[in-house]
Formats: structure tokens, sequence, C-alpha cells
């Protein structure tokens, strides 16, 4: 049973998460051969304040 972890910055809306989740599903699914329901996905979110990037953070950056 995969689980998918996807990580990012808070921002997206619910509109895109659930396209996301849905088409992760489906590749995963086609990709391991199991059915979509044995797929589970996890959205974690961050603030900008707690992603750093080339040594800085990203609420530094903006």
């Amino acid at each position: 049973m995969p689980v998918i972890t996807i990580a990012g910055n808070k921002g997206i809306t619910i509109e895109k998460k659930r396209e996301m989740v849905k088409k992760v599903s489906e590749v995963v699914s086609e990709a391991y051969g199991l059915p979509i329901e044995a797929i589970t996905v996890l959205i974690q979110e961050y603030d900008f304040d707690d992603i750093g990037v080339a040594g800085e953070l990203l609420s530094d950056r903006k």
C-alpha cells in the first residue's frame, strides 16, 4: 500500500489539492498495478518561515 508524501509551502487552494491528489493517485496506481483505493497521499504544508532555500528562509527572499 504506497504512501506518497507531498511537502511544500502553504498557499494552494483546496481545489488544486483535490486535483493533485487525484492525478498523483492515478499515476502511482498505474505504476504499481494497484487499485486507486490502495494509494494514500499526505500533504504537508509549511509556512515560508519554516522553509530554507540557498541558506535563507523563503520569508526573507520575498
